[in-house]
């Protein structure tokens, strides 16, 4: 079993990067970028602008930084990682856009040769800072908690949000590819962190971070300008019911003696 367990963890530390870098090196070597974003793009008709708006703020920052409350009190471990995780791809994630950045789709082609939904975004292209998020997030949470069906959940809901940055209009196929690989090996990097690293395991520090992440469900629920309008009620929805879930652990939480 702890073998199986060890591969299970080889494959996921490595195999999801891996799978998609191979499949940015194919992009670029047939020169698709733009053709693969146009053919992607328009598949937006066939599903109205609704859909990918809610999917696309799954990789917004104070969204996935709320849904870290699923954890609080109840997996310390995973909370100081995907804490770690967070501050390593926020530092990555403008760091490299700074180095390689490039247009986005808007400021490339004309714009009604694709549909756009929500913001007209024209720098900062790579690489993609919500499907980076997504993929961060789904990482620390895959390697830790080791389950095969988790980790399928994870990676499709993180796919499916660096999916929504091309019918959205965001980005590139090159720039969704690019964040996934980055974001993944920010959670390797995070969690390695973590384990050496056991100041964040205190309850004190957790209680801090637990501080932090009510207050950024409150805000998340308050009106938080995602600056996709479709998707208000949904990050309410997220924020309530981070919320409820996490109110008994963070109960334990700040009861639990010094």
């Amino acid at each position: 079993m702890k073998m199986q367990d060890t591969r299970l963890s080889l494959w996921v530390s490595w195999g999801v990067p891996a799978i998609a870098v191979i499949l940015a090196l194919i992009v670029l070597a047939m020169g698709a970028n733009q053709s693969l974003f146009l053919s992607v793009n328009r598949l937006s008709q066939f599903t109205g602008d609704a859909l990918w708006a809610n999917l696309t703020i799954l990789g917004d920052g104070l969204v996935v930084f709320v849904l870290v409350l699923l954890f609080t009190g109840r997996r310390p471990d995973v909370v100081w990682a995907l804490i770690l995780t967070g501050v390593l791809a926020s530092l990555a994630a403008p760091a490299l856009k700074a180095l390689i950045g490039g247009g986005r789709p808007a400021a490339v082609l004309p714009l009604e040769s694709f549909h756009i939904i929500g913001p007209v975004l024209q720098s900062g292209s790579f690489p993609s800072g919500h499907t980076m998020a997504a993929f961060a997030f789904a990482g620390a949470v895959s390697l830790l908690m080791n389950r095969a069906w988790l980790t399928a959940l994870l990676v499709l809901i993180a796919a499916a949000t660096g999916l929504s940055r091309i019918m959205v209009g965001a980005h590139w196929p090159l720039d969704v590819l690019g964040g996934a690989a980055t974001g993944w090996l920010c959670a390797v990097v995070g969690i390695a962190m973590a384990q050496r690293w056991k100041w964040g395991l205190r309850a004190g520090a957790q209680r801090t971070f637990a501080a932090l992440l009510i207050l950024a469900a409150l805000v998340l629920l308050g009106g938080y300008d995602s600056r996709y309008e479709q998707a208000v009620w949904f990050q309410r929805i997220i924020a309530v019911m981070c919320l409820l879930l996490a109110v008994p652990d963070l109960v334990w939480l700040f009861r639990r003696k010094r």
